[in-house]
């Protein structure tokens, strides 16, 4: 079994309903942390970003400017 790491930082661009931290507490879970401490910060346009450990999964309007940006 692999080690806990604690806690994944999740940030959101708003609150997320019951049914959306649920999602997300099993995909941080499935990815080997106790849960996840939550912060909001509108800055990010829309979606998601969960840091676990070194790994970052950026789902934000902001990151995927950001990609596209990046390819032109």
């Amino acid at each position: 079994m692999k080690e806990a790491l604690n806690n994944a930082k999740v940030v959101l661009a708003m609150k997320a309903d019951g049914e959306t931290i649920d999602k997300i507490e099993a995909f941080v879970r499935a990815r080997g942390c106790d849960g996840a401490r939550y912060k909001i910060d509108p800055s990010i346009g829309g979606g998601i970003i969960i840091y676990i450990g070194d790994k970052v999964y950026d789902g934000s309007v902001k990151g995927r400017l950001a990609s596209v940006k990046r390819s032109v």
